[in-house]
């Protein structure tokens, strides 16, 4: 007579077992293999289980153009194969930023079909695949100087709120402009946009978020010499009125911070995430939370996210959904670049162990994580993994991984190939799709210049 084995498996590995998710992945499947390049991809989910995807295409081998597929919760592709065209004008259109509403999704562009400097232009698109502004999209600004790093919101009603750096003022110290579009592609307020809040610095790398309120916050990075580099908010109503009297001064006066990282913090404030630069060699990464009346929630100069020796950059941040945030960074600590992560609770202590729990310790350097919550209490990150690059020729893939709200791994330790394919891997962009799953989308060149394509997790 035979008997079960299983009473004599320790009690340790049950606990492992059970831990442990099986990784349910979908086929790869191509977005787009047109010839020559489809590169940096941005990604939202459609409402219905699936993804809008926008893309830089140089199928023309001339010019940079815009180009958008739909695919379904089946991963099926809904519109043109290879893509429908969102504008071809001529010259470059690049580094698009895309939202959606119930019924469309609208795209922002950095434009040079003028010629001489970079504009900003504007695209609907229903979910059918109907374009439903003017040809090649609409006019944001136009000013004869450059304008550039744009961002988007929506603005709850169809429309969008767009800002970015403009250098009609001083090309060496650009301002940030905002403008609003209705949902029939009009704006809404002053032709080429009205100014953030002019000063004597730099302003750059904007970033939108909705208070819940019926307000923005614009966040930015304020640079003032070549060592005052600061991280500032300014919160506005969605008719362009200030809802604070001055922009706040988020990281401490001394030194140089950059690279901010924010999201909303639940109840119509926000949390920011961001780099001291150490000589370049020490960076660390630090964190605040700002309420809706501009004040700072957690320790005055900032919470320590990672304070570990060497540097810790390229971080990605989600809300947790319980007011605070889970950040995951690059982390070089060690011999090559790891991934490490860290929970920090809506009163900014820090969840987890000192200087961040290690997510990805494999060989070889990984990088450019991306992290989305893709479950209650869950989330997923995704990366650059250079595990297999010890010879002549680079070698890239990307990975991934699902953690919880205690830091566990629920995955394979060292994470799971999204793609090992040949060629090279740019860094992926993730979007919950709802259900518990998450859809990964990337550029890969192993073809030819790069193709886009997709996976479901």
């Amino acid at each position: 007579m035979s008997f079960p084995l299983v009473k004599f498996i320790p009690l340790f590995l049950v606990g492992v077992f059970c831990l442990l998710q099986s990784t349910t992945a979908s086929e790869k499947i191509s977005v787009s293999t047109a010839k020559d390049g489809q590169l940096f991809p941005s990604v939202v989910n459609d409402g219905k289980g699936g993804v809008i995807v926008v893309w830089e295409d140089y199928r023309t081998g001339k010019d940079w153009d815009v180009y958008a597929q739909r695919v379904d919760n089946n991963n099926t592709p809904m519109w043109q194969t290879d893509g429908l065209p969102i504008s071809t004008a001529d010259r470059n259109q690049r580094r698009l930023r895309m939202i959606r509403h119930d019924t469309h999704a609208i795209v922002v562009w950095n434009d040079r079909r003028g010629g001489g400097s970079w504009d900003i232009y504007a695209q609907a698109v229903n979910l059918e695949g109907k374009v439903l502004w003017q040809t090649d999209g609409i006019p944001i600004c136009t000013n004869a100087a450059d304008q550039s790093t744009q961002a988007i919101l929506s603005d709850g009603e169809g429309g969008a709120i767009v800002v970015w750096e403009d250098e009609r003022r001083s090309s060496e110290f650009q301002d940030l402009y905002i403008q609003r579009i209705n949902p029939d592609g009009t704006m809404m307020w002053q032709q080429d946009g009205i100014p953030v809040f002019p000063s004597e610095s730099l302003q750059s790398n904007p970033i939108l978020i909705a208070d819940g309120l019926g307000g923005f916050y614009i966040v930015w990075w304020d640079v003032i010499g070549y060592d005052a580099w600061h991280i500032m908010a300014y919160r506005l109503s969605f008719d362009a009125r200030p809802l604070w009297d001055t922009p706040l001064l988020i990281t401490p006066e001394n030194g140089m911070q950059g690279e901010p990282r924010v999201v909303a913090d639940g109840k119509s404030g926000l949390i920011v995430v961001w780099q001291i630069y150490e000589n370049f060699i020490n960076d660390q990464l630090y964190a605040q939370r700002i309420s809706p009346d501009g004040k700072k929630l957690w320790q005055k100069i900032g919470v320590p996210v990672c304070t570990a020796d060497e540097i810790q950059k390229n971080a990605a941040i989600v809300n947790d959904g319980k007011g605070g945030i889970i950040a995951v960074w690059r982390d070089e600590r060690d011999i090559y670049g790891d991934l490490y992560t860290q929970r920090i609770g809506a009163d900014g202590t820090l969840a987890w162990e000192s200087d961040g729990i290690p997510l990805c310790t494999a060989g070889g350097h990984q990088d450019r994580p991306f992290i989305v919550q893709s479950a209650e209490d869950q989330f997923f990150v995704a990366w650059i993994d250079y595990r297999g690059d010890f010879g002549e020729k680079s070698v890239d893939a990307i990975y991934c991984q699902q953690i919880d709200l205690d830091g566990n791994l629920l995955w394979e330790k060292e994470g799971v190939p999204i793609s090992t394919s040949e060629g090279e891997h740019f860094p992926p962009f993730v979007v919950s799709v709802g259900n518990g799953q998450c859809a990964v989308v990337w550029s890969n060149n192993q073809r030819d210049n790069g193709d886009i394509f997709l996976k479901r997790f």
